[in-house]
């Protein structure tokens, strides 16, 4: 079942609010707000998991704090809003973390697996988001954040393949939070889950049969 709603929002981000452990145990998220016109008023919010509901509820991270994919390009070009997308329509396609070429600093294998929230400096998936969020809205960047649309707000900001048939799967659907700073500058963060599979369907984003698990394929910290 494909991502619904897919597509990528471009946004200022206005502040942002973190869950820790206290407040959600079970399924926190990163809510940043944001408005989708420079002198907007309508604000609206993404929200981006930071614990995973498995047995094993780390997520897996990839950041780039210096990007420079082709795809930069095309962001640029886009207006302000929501930007629905296709396969093989539009100006920008989707993300994938296995198929685009190039996506993910040091690739698939780079990728680290970190705790929700816990005691210490840099050593948690916060530590990790929240400074390039800060750094975003404090700096008034341009946000692109790929994920499922849910009309006021976008979710899904993460891989979106390689799951339990349970949640959707696609191709060329996966989220991210990319960064373009007045600068000139680009940042991405890339997000999956510990438990998502390594080796998905070229056609439905399917795991496949004998794939590992990021937990099972990855280096521990």
């Amino acid at each position: 079942m494909p991502i619904p709603h897919y597509g990528v929002w471009v946004v200022r981000g206005i502040k942002y609010e973190a869950e820790r452990e206290v407040d959600d145990p079970i399924s926190p998220h990163i809510h940043l707000y944001f408005k989708d016109h420079p002198e907007g008023r309508q604000e609206r919010r993404a929200a981006i998991n930071v614990k995973s509901r498995d047995k094993d509820s780390r997520l897996v991270y990839w950041i780039s704090k210096n990007l420079t994919h082709p795809l930069t390009h095309q962001l640029s070009e886009l207006d302000y809003g929501f930007e629905l997308i296709k396969p093989n329509r539009g100006p920008i396609q989707g993300l994938d973390y296995f198929r685009t070429k190039d996506l993910l600093p040091g690739g698939i294998e780079a990728g680290k697996l970190v705790p929700h929230d816990v005691p210490g400096p840099d050593n948690d998936i916060l530590d990790k988001v929240e400074p390039i969020l800060a750094a975003a809205i404090k700096g008034n960047a341009k946000i692109y954040l790929f994920g499922s649309s849910f009309g006021s707000g976008i979710h899904d900001i993460h891989m979106n393949q390689g799951s339990l048939p349970k949640y959707p799967n696609g191709v060329y659907q996966d989220g991210a939070i990319l960064v373009e700073f007045q600068n000139g500058h680009w940042e991405a963060i890339f997000l999956a889950f510990a438990s998502q599979k390594t080796q998905t369907d070229d056609e439905s984003g399917e795991a496949l049969r004998g794939s590992g698990s990021f937990v099972e394929t990855l280096k521990e910290p």
